[in-house]
């Protein structure tokens, strides 16, 4: 609720920069995460193939091998003088001599150089009185005698036909032999020390037209052979060859050490139904083949910052692009926004300026879309008002003044009938300067009174007004009345509405005396307070009762007509703020007092 209080109290400018600027942002925050999910997903999908691509080459290169040594094996199962040689007959030393020479000699040293290198050949003779061949290698037969496992370096090329009682008492001699079926692709005596591995297969003799088994052969390979070091030539990428049972069979060199660490989660992989596995404290991911038909798997381990480092970049290319893209949009809906709020800014500016009665006023959008509307629409509707405020101001101003007429029209007209009946007795009683005055005095009232038609008149023409009715009053009452007067010169030049102080007079005159032949004393006092002008009339009559004060302001109250129509004349004329107030005592008198605002004609 207050980011919502916050947002509505937003000047319009930035409601629309949020509008036009966080939405699209949204937007293209979404899509940029979704692209950057979608790209990582690819990104690793792609890794994990190329992965599965270099395990498919590994195990293609290393079946590719295979197949040549059990080619070479095959040359040399095939050939029939040396299932002769190895034959269980005794075919005598001359033509063992023979074959040897002719035949064995250089079918496997053709063999021998055409491998390469790493390459031993060991044929196992089930018979024991044969002779046995062996070449350069007189100590390690002496020294290894029942073993008889020649392992030799890459550059060494060595062959050698023994006699079944060097081997027979070996473990692997004997799970071998029972257990061959065709071409046999294993580890035997020392081959995983010296990461080697071999192929073993039996010699029958088919030259005698039976299957009786004559001998084994054996291929003695180092590993490197048909196994390939590298894996696309990246850097701490390697393969791992383990047998069906997790053992390793082949590792790159300098490897070891990672299989000897983790050798118990490899088997577990290994019999694992997952292809792949991640080793998050190594920052490893590890691979699995399908298994040979030998039974190895192909492990390849490859680290994840190869992935990790294309997916940072991908993650930081699309943090610029949504930042860019972020900026870009701000920019363009700040001067968007700030270009549209300057015109709904313009039109309340001038809205905001307008006051009733204000004329040609006209409130413009420049352009031809709603702004403009809206502008058109408020310049119409200002125009209507200026028009409906201008006749309702004519029509209380007319009506103010014909209220106004009506009032002064409604002023004393007893009075005049009063100072005529007076006139009427002085003539008959032949007061004839009495009446000369009295006319004068008349003349000068209802002179002033008229005041060629004007409202208002000078608070000193007021006051003459005022004394001209005295005197008309005097010669009537005689000497039953006085007059104090206490002014402020400076008042006597302001304007005023006239007859404003002759009723509240003609009241005391009417309701003030005893006509016991007591004097009532009269004080006219005029003032200026602040901005006003202060009438005041003091005298010391008979009071108003108390129940005669609360009606005196009552619309209807025929005694308080004259002190009513005073007041609705002064607010009607200057407002509400000014008017009558009276205090009284019945018995010591009354006070009336008049505020009017100064005003300079």
């Amino acid at each position: 609720m207050k980011l919502f209080q916050i947002f509505k109290n937003l000047r319009i400018k930035y409601k629309l920069l949020l509008a036009y600027f966080i939405v699209p942002l949204i937007f293209i925050f979404g899509i940029g995460y979704v692209s950057y999910l979608s790209s990582t997903d690819a990104l690793k999908k792609q890794s994990y193939d190329l992965i599965h691509q270099y395990q498919r080459n590994t195990i293609a290169e290393i079946m590719k091998n295979l197949s040549r040594y059990e080619l070479i094996a095959n040359t040399i199962y095939s050939n029939t003088k040396i299932q002769q040689l190895m034959s269980d007959k005794n075919i005598g030393s001359y033509l063992e001599y023979e074959i040897v020479r002719n035949v064995l000699n250089p079918t496997l040293q053709s063999i021998l150089d055409a491998s390469g290198g790493g390459l031993n050949i060991q044929l196992i003779r089930y018979s024991n009185y044969n002779s046995e061949i062996i070449q350069d290698n007189v100590e390690g037969i002496l020294r290894h005698r029942h073993i008889s496992d020649f392992y030799l370096s890459n550059e060494s090329r060595q062959f050698q036909v023994i006699n079944f009682y060097r081997v027979m008492d070996l473990l692997w001699f004997q799970q071998a032999k029972d257990n061959i079926d065709g071409y046999m692709w294993t580890q035997v005596g020392y081959d995983e020390q010296y990461n080697y591995i071999s192929l073993l297969h039996e010699i029958t003799d088919e030259v005698a037209f039976t299957l009786h088994t004559v001998a084994m052969l054996r291929l003695t390979i180092a590993f490197d052979a048909i196994h390939s070091e590298d894996m696309g030539n990246q850097e701490n990428v390697f393969n791992l060859v383990v047998n069906q049972h997790g053992d390793l069979l082949s590792v790159e060199s300098g490897k070891v050490g990672f299989f000897q660490k983790n050798e118990e989660i490899l088997k577990t992989f290994i019999h694992g139904s997952d292809s792949e596995k991640l080793l998050s404290d190594q920052g490893i991911i590890m691979v699995k083949s399908q298994p040979f038909s030998e039974g190895w798997h192909i492990i390849s381990i490859y680290p994840v910052r190869y992935i990790t480092e294309n997916v940072n970049q991908i993650r930081e290319m699309t943090i610029i692009t949504i930042v860019s893209s972020g900026c870009l949009l701000f920019i363009m809906t700040f001067f968007l926004s700030g270009s549209f709020s300057k015109r709904i800014i313009r039109i309340a500016r001038q809205i905001q300026q307008f006051s009733p009665g204000s004329h040609n006023t006209e409130i413009t959008g420049a352009g031809q879309d709603e702004i403009e509307f809206l502008g058109n629409t408020f310049t119409n509707m200002e125009q209507q008002i200026s028009s409906l405020i201008h006749d309702n101001y004519q029509s209380n101003i007319d009506k103010k003044d014909a209220l106004l007429k009506a009032l002064q029209a409604q002023i004393n007209p007893h009075f005049l009938y009063n100072s005529m009946s007076a006139i009427a007795r002085l003539a008959e009683q032949g007061e004839t300067s009495e009446i000369v005055s009295m006319v004068h005095a008349l003349t000068a009232f209802y002179r002033m009174t008229l005041n060629k038609g004007h409202e208002t008149i000078t608070v000193s023409d007021e006051l003459a007004q005022v004394k001209a009715y005295l005197e008309v009053f005097g010669i009537r009452k005689g000497e039953s009345f006085t007059v104090t007067y206490d002014l402020d010169e400076k008042a006597l030049q302001y304007y005023t509405i006239k007859v404003i102080l002759q009723p509240f007079i003609e009241n005391i005159f009417e309701h003030a005396m005893n006509y016991d032949e007591s004097v009532v004393n009269i004080t006219i006092s005029i003032h200026l307070k602040d901005d006003c002008i202060l009438f005041t009339i003091e005298d010391d009559g008979l009071g108003i009762p108390e129940e005669k004060m609360e009606t005196l302001f009552t619309p209807g109250d025929k005694e308080g007509y004259g002190i009513q129509n005073v007041n609705e004349r002064i607010k009607l004329q200057f407002g509400e703020g000014y008017g009558v107030r009276i205090k009284s005592e019945f018995g010591y008198g009354t006070t009336v007092i008049i505020l009017i605002p100064k005003l300079l004609q």
